[in-house]
């Protein structure tokens, strides 16, 4: 049961700051400076951690791929299926259909069930869904919605939305030095480590900082209408996954297990900066933990057996 252990410590940590935040220790608005702290350090410091020792493997790269399909198309089926609704709920829904957090919550059942050739696949699967989530959903919906009120954006200021990212911009480094087969000095490594170990911390803080229980029976609605679509689409993608990829019986048993992964603990923060409904999106932010453990814990049971 030692598996268990840290992802429910992550659910703790968001009982903890919800807590906190209730006493009065943090002020409504204090989850602003924790979620700069996380993009700014923590996030990318955790990116440049994670491939220390990666070596090159060019069947590895199809899972770069699979992954931003699968963190790209349901923001843009939401857009697609949502016409005519109210920008500020459209926002909502396109920012937390897609994305997975896997560095802060998946990686440790990944670990505890498929050892390292898991490890390595979450990873890469990792690298595709980060241009999303770090960046890539919110200027796509800020694009398509106008959410800062812009009349026509051209190419550089949608690029720009992704270069002052600072995660995505460590993502792209990153990933570029490994396509390259480039390793950091080790140096650069333990450098990175204290503040990568802080980041989970900071993540699921700032969550239930964030969180509001949703009493409106109108918000409790709209969280379990996004998240039975979230979690249809992963259903379809893990099927995808399992059957139509040529990799190895482990890494497709990730793979599927990788799709049914809770939002992204930056969902929140995006929506916020889309104006939209920032206490809804860490009530669907929460709520999708609690229903990612249940689910992953229940597939690693059937693969196992």
């Amino acid at each position: 049961m030692n598996y268990m252990v840290k992802p429910l410590s992550y659910v703790l940590l968001i009982v903890l700051g919800y807590a906190l935040k209730r006493a009065g220790f943090f002020g409504r608005e204090d989850y602003r400076l924790m979620s700069r702290i996380m993009i700014n350090i923590t996030l990318p410091c955790t990116i440049v951690r994670a491939f220390s020792g990666f070596s090159r493997d060019p069947q590895m790269f199809l899972i770069v791929g699979i992954s931003f399909v699968c963190s790209m198309l349901p923001p843009i089926l939401m857009y697609l299926a949502t016409p005519g609704v109210d920008t500020r709920l459209r926002a909502y829904r396109m920012i937390n259909i897609g994305g997975y957090n896997i560095g802060c919550f998946s990686l440790p059942l990944i670990e505890a069930f498929f050892g390292g050739t898991g490890v390595v696949a979450a990873c890469m699967f990792d690298v595709g869904n980060a241009v999303m989530m770090t960046g890539g959903a919110y200027a796509l919906t800020s694009t398509l919605l106008k959410t800062g009120g812009e009349t026509r954006e051209s190419a550089r200021d949608i690029l720009m939305k992704f270069l002052k990212s600072a995660p995505f911009d460590t993502y792209l480094i990153v990933f570029l030095l490994m396509a390259l087969n480039v390793q950091l000095p080790e140096a650069v490594y333990t450098l990175a480590q204290p503040a990568a170990n802080a980041n989970a911390f900071i993540a699921m803080l700032m969550i239930g900082m964030m969180f509001e229980p949703a009493g409106d029976r109108t918000k409790l609605t709209e969280a379990a209408r996004e998240l039975a679509v979230r979690y249809a689409i992963a259903a379809v993608f893990a099927l995808a996954c399992y059957f139509l990829t040529p990799f190895s019986l482990i890494i497709r048993q990730t793979l599927v297990v990788l799709c049914f992964a809770p939002l992204s603990s930056l969902a929140p923060i995006y929506t916020d900066r889309c104006r939209s409904d920032t206490a809804l999106a860490s009530f669907t932010n929460s709520v999708s933990i609690a229903v990612s453990l249940v689910a992953m814990l229940a597939l690693l049971m059937i693969f196992v057996a």
